[in-house]
């Protein structure tokens, strides 16, 4: 029969044995004996988790009245002994049983800063959910699609496997990040679905070919285009009217020579521009000055990089010296275009360059009437008493003058005047 006096005892026991079971060690930064070496530690009656001070994790479980770890090597384990609330010693067993210890103490709890940011990784995951469902969505709708299915690189979803899976087996056995493995599950989700759409699996004109089959096709249109966007960056704005300019300038002297050619299909093909054959000899059409001075201007007008458009003046007259031979109307254009050029670097840089206005002076009002029906929508301008026509605008001198020759041959009293603009 228990006396009164063990009874006593046994009550005590029971409740000290309670109130052991439901020590919890606080939350918060911990340092050892030396205050070298910081912890930080997040803890539950379950579990505990350690964040080290060289960026490393560590998960314990609750067994019995400690914590522990198993080791990767499967020679033991790394346990956690709880001293106090606010202290705890870790100890590894392994050939020598519960070696080392190393006991850390509290010395700062969770800001409130840490707070809000634990309460953020815990709402990441739901959120990623979301983000999920959205980006899936754009695409599910037009998965049928051609066009969308091609617009997806193929290689990019696969990577996703590559990315994901490492991430997934690293915070499921390693970690124990479950929040960070619910985001890699999710990952993973997605780059099956942007596989599957790359590869056109949904789209109704590749019903009835195998998955390899469509997966081997997209590998290789992918492989085709891979270098596109590469190239894009390496290529200067308006490449393709460089190209253009180049080509109807190689014909303006109505022969084209193997080295313009030669020229020509370099940077075409440094710049992946696709270009009809051309052929030496008699071009095809003659190039018309004026058309050219247009596409010349129409380049100017995309606003391309100043050393750009300087790179443009070198091609030009490479292009004019290719064949070791500059025609008149060859020198002319190069010198108009380049003007032109350099009247866009000097606004760019907020300069001036000197320039020719080319103006018809009509000596009555009949060739004031012949003027504005040749040139319709022409500028007048009221001076001395008199009226004259500006034609344009003009940056060499000697295509000026080849301007002011052709309404001469009319008739009309033409001249250019230097000007500053």
């Amino acid at each position: 029969m228990m006396t009164s006096s063990n009874k006593y005892v046994l009550i005590i026991v029971l409740i000290s044995s309670l109130f052991a079971q439901k020590i919890e060690l606080s939350s918060g930064f911990y340092h050892d004996k030396n205050q070298k070496d910081s912890i930080e530690v997040v803890s539950s009656l379950e579990k505990i988790d350690l964040q080290l001070s060289n960026g490393s994790k560590l998960r314990f479980f609750r067994e019995d009245d400690e914590y522990k770890m198993e080791n990767l090597s499967n020679d033991g384990y790394t346990g956690l002994r709880l001293i106090n609330n606010n202290k705890f010693e870790l100890y590894y067993n392994h050939s020598s049983p519960k070696s080392s210890f190393n006991s850390y103490e509290l010395y700062k709890k969770p800001g409130v800063l840490n707070k809000v940011i634990a309460f953020l990784v815990t709402s990441a995951l739901f959120i990623s959910i979301f983000q999920f469902y959205l980006k899936l969505n754009k695409v599910w709708k037009r998965r049928t699609i051609a066009e969308v299915a091609n617009s997806i690189s193929i290689v990019a979803a696969l990577l996703g496997f590559t990315v994901g899976f490492p991430f997934l087996l690293n915070s499921l056995f390693i970690s124990g990040d479950y929040p960070a493995a619910g985001k890699s599950v999710l990952g993973l989700g997605m780059a099956v679905m942007m596989t599957l759409i790359s590869m056109g699996y949904f789209v109704e004109e590749n019903k009835g070919k195998g998955f390899f089959r469509l997966l081997l096709d997209a590998l290789g249109a992918e492989k085709n285009e891979s270098t596109d966007l590469l190239s894009a960056m390496l290529r200067p704005q308006g490449a393709t009217k460089i190209i253009e300019i180049l080509t109807q300038l190689a014909a303006i002297d109505e022969e084209v020579a193997q080295e313009e050619v030669d020229l020509i299909n370099e940077f075409a093909g440094k710049w992946r521009i696709n270009i009809p054959e051309i052929k030496v000899g008699a071009p095809k059409k003659v190039t018309n000055l004026v058309e050219l001075k247009a596409l010349v201007q129409s380049y100017l007008d995309e606003k391309p990089d100043v050393e750009v458009a300087q790179n443009l003046v070198d091609l030009i007259n490479m292009m004019a010296e290719a064949d070791d031979e500059v025609t008149d109307e060859e020198a002319m254009a190069v010198g108009e275009f380049t003007g032109m050029i350099g009247h866009y670097v000097s606004q760019e840089k907020g300069g001036s360059i000197d320039a020719f206005e080319v103006v018809i002076v009509p000596q009555n009002e009949n060739q004031s009437n012949a003027v504005k029906e040749l040139i319709p929508n022409i500028d007048s301008v009221k001076k001395q008493g008199g009226e004259i026509f500006i034609v344009g605008t003009f940056y060499s001198e000697d295509y000026a003058s080849a301007v002011c020759g052709k309404y001469i041959s009319l008739g009309l009293f033409t001249n250019s005047i230097k000007v500053k603009i």
